[in-house]
């Protein structure tokens, strides 16, 4: 809050530290890692940045906020990063080990806010490339897995200094991709062997082994589809690998570190 008092008159200082504080102020409490006020993140990427988040709390003993908004109307991502910051005291109050991960949609605007005790981990060059790295995917709405990516790296950083090993998590943006050319790819082949089956069996050629060749026919038929994704294997499907829930912010607070820009 010091830097940004010290900057122009007090008297229009004041007047937008009043606005954000008022915005902030209208934002209800947050009730898990993951606030998605603008309602544009994904079920499947919410849940694995949620993971995420929990491991880094829990191992770590870092705390990620992630916050998406429809609007700052029109004040400044910086200030309202650090009213924020004021208001929920992300981090462990004993170390500050917090960040907030900040996107208000309407505007175009993100934000990665460092808490004191991750400056040394995240300085604000670091934080930058991770921002702009988010980029690309954000400008495609794809705002979840934009995300999910960002956080991964900050992740990354965190835990390297803490010396832990977190669950990998899979980029559901890319696996959707490589899932639909895989289904395309196995409707085809699935037809050839459909059509070979059926010559080989009324040809006459398949009298001796008629019985697996309709055992396999009924098998395709019947379908066998399920699970396609069974086997991802990468931190997902529900179970918190940190080994406990959100149980609120601790206390911490930042000193404005931390990079913005927009896409």
């Amino acid at each position: 809050m010091s830097r940004l008092r010290g900057l122009g008159g007090p008297g229009c200082v004041h007047a937008q530290s009043s606005s954000s504080q008022d915005l902030v102020a209208t934002l209800p409490a947050p009730t898990d890692y993951v606030s998605d006020l603008a309602n544009v993140i994904d079920p499947t990427s919410k849940q694995q940045i949620d993971e995420l988040c929990s491991e880094l709390d829990h191992q770590a003993h870092a705390q990620i906020a992630v916050v998406t908004i429809d609007s700052l109307n029109g004040q400044p991502i910086e200030e309202f990063a650090t009213e924020l910051e004021d208001k929920w005291k992300v981090g462990p109050k004993a170390s500050d080990r917090g960040l907030l991960m900040i996107f208000a949609i309407k505007d175009r605007q993100r934000r990665i806010e460092v808490g004191y005790g991750l400056e040394g981990v995240l300085n604000d060059a670091k934080v930058g490339d991770i921002g702009r790295s988010m980029v690309p995917l954000l400008r495609q709405a794809q705002y979840g897995p934009a995300i999910l990516g960002g956080l991964q790296q900050i992740a990354t950083d965190i835990a390297t200094d803490a010396g832990v090993t977190l669950t990998p998590v899979q980029q559901t943006y890319h696996y959707q991709q490589q899932d639909a050319g895989g289904v395309r790819l196995g409707s085809i082949l699935r037809i050839i062997i459909f059509v070979v089956i059926l010559i080989v069996i009324f040809s006459g050629r398949g009298r001796g082994g008629g019985g697996w060749l309709w055992f396999l026919l009924g098998s395709m038929m019947g379908g066998g589809g399920g699970g396609g994704r069974g086997g991802d294997g990468w931190g997902g499907g529900g179970g918190d690998g940190g080994g406990g829930g959100f149980g609120g912010f601790g206390g911490g607070s930042s000193g404005g570190g931390g990079a913005s820009g927009s896409w």
